[in-house]
């Protein structure tokens, strides 16, 4: 029981006891206790699908979860903390703003009781899973650079703002309440806690976040890499089967998706792998047209040029197909990887 307001020592432990004479209540027997359990997930990437069951339903949802240190480390709390500041902004502006991907799109941290940080990266939209989890993986691809040139000094000032937030005054009763339950319910019962992370954040530098980028999230630097996709499929969105998912690049998938999705034409996938076998000697710009000819967009006698709806999409998951690194499929791979 936690007891929180204007009460001496003395008095709260006074309150407390009176509630427990007056509810009468006894402590649940040890067999009767929900267990707190996490999933010990070994280094891999792995793939959770599920088809949602709403057949009006014409969103597609991803989250990409990426396992980053430990909850009771903490420099692991808060250099991923400043990681999530820099990167979701960027995250948000590139998926969101000019990719036009969904509307619920965002970069966050989680923790599950004592055990694994994570990075979550979810996009909410039309698009097919396939596709919107390239786009993640093309954002990560290029975010390393962004954080090689970061600036010092903008870096500087976000520890300061995130400093000076973390101890600001409390407003109210019920906000201190909170600051105080969070530990008893994730049972670390560690008060301390905000204290130490902000000793820890002002001594956390930019190569700390950098090294933590390369450690977790870099799919090429990283030892121990361990990664979830949960992928919510639309109803009315072409489900690829298990077979297709393993003998098929996702890059092929997520193309198919966009091309049955903008064109409302059947795609072979032997045949559009074909295409894309021989487009590789192309330029980016004569392969589109190549392909706009034998997918010529919906309800349109026109090829596809600049305006029509659905161009960028089919564009970057195009690029993104005739991309060497994305030719191979994830049991090529030399990572792990199991579908949920």
């Amino acid at each position: 029981m936690l007891v929180v307001g204007n009460f001496a020592p003395a008095e709260a432990v006074d309150a407390a006891q009176q509630v427990s004479q007056m509810l009468n209540f006894q402590s649940l027997p040890a067999h009767s206790h929900v267990p707190s359990r996490m999933v010990n997930i070994e280094p891999g990437h792995y793939i959770y699908r599920h088809m949602g069951e709403d057949p009006n339903m014409l969103n597609n949802a991803v989250v990409a979860t990426f396992y980053c240190g430990m909850v009771t480390n903490p420099k692991d709390r808060t250099t991923m903390a400043l990681l999530v500041q820099i990167a979701k902004d960027q995250f948000f502006d590139q998926l969101r703003t000019k990719e036009q991907l969904g509307y619920n799109v965002g970069a966050s941290t989680n923790s599950f009781g004592s055990g694994k940080l994570t990075l979550d990266m979810r996009v909410q939209g039309e698009s097919n899973p396939t596709y919107l989890l390239q786009r993640i993986d093309s954002f990560i691809h290029g975010f390393r650079q962004t954080l090689v040139e970061f600036d010092t000094v903008k870096f500087g000032a976000l520890v300061e703002s995130i400093v000076g937030k973390a101890n600001e005054q409390l407003t109210s009763v019920d906000a201190e309440a909170n600051r105080m339950w969070t530990p008893i319910y994730k049972g670390t019962y560690n008060f301390a806690r905000l204290a130490d992370e902000v000793e820890s954040l002002q001594k956390v530098r930019l190569d700390d976040v950098l090294d933590m980028w390369d450690r977790y999230i870099n799919p090429e630097t990283a030892v121990a890499y361990t990664r979830v996709d949960s992928q919510l499929w639309a109803a009315k969105a072409s489900y690829p089967s298990a077979t297709d998912m393993t003998t098929w690049p996702e890059s092929i998938l997520a193309l198919a998706g966009c091309l049955e999705s903008e064109t409302h034409m059947p795609v072979d996938l032997s045949d559009l792998s074909h295409f894309i076998n021989t487009a590789v000697t192309q330029t980016s710009a004569d392969a589109l047209g190549s392909l706009a000819h034998q997918y010529p967009m919906a309800n349109s006698t026109q090829v596809l040029d600049e305006t029509a709806s659905g161009w960028s999409k089919i564009k970057n998951a195009l690029d993104m197909a005739m991309n060497p690194h994305n030719q191979h499929t994830l049991q090529d791979s030399e990572t792990n990887f199991a579908y949920i």
